[in-house]
């Protein structure tokens, strides 16, 4: 799979709230960092994807909804190794929402760290 693909698969399990698609261009050594759950590693993902859509269902999102998380300023820097993707997200129909920066080569998804700018409920 090509870099592109890899970028472009991960955005789209996030988009869709499936964290298996996200989870099948990931790295071995792939981690997640969220600033209110801390590191998330690879097989903790998509556990941790079912985790925020339930946070963003309480916060006023719909079940099942589609898309789960809208992307916008998606810009991707792939003229460096490790590519460096940065995107503003939002869960649909809430407030929750902020900036991403993921990390991607041709082995998969290193690596992604968020920042939220809303505040999560307690």
């Amino acid at each position: 799979m090509i870099l592109k693909e890899i970028i472009e698969t991960y955005l789209k399990g996030w988009e869709l709230g499936d964290g298996a698609l996200s989870l099948s261009v990931t790295a071995d050594s792939f981690c997640y960092d969220d600033p209110n759950t801390g590191r998330i590693s690879r097989d903790g993902l998509v556990q941790f994807v079912e985790d925020f859509k339930t946070a963003a269902i309480e916060m006023g999102g719909e079940v099942n909804a589609n898309p789960f998380l809208q992307y916008t300023d998606v810009v991707i820097k792939d003229d460096v190794d490790p590519a460096i993707v940065w995107c503003w997200w939002q869960a649909v129909g809430t407030e929750l929402q902020g900036c991403a920066r993921i990390l991607a080569n041709e082995d998969g998804v290193l690596h992604e760290k968020i920042a939220y700018f809303s505040r999560l409920p307690d």
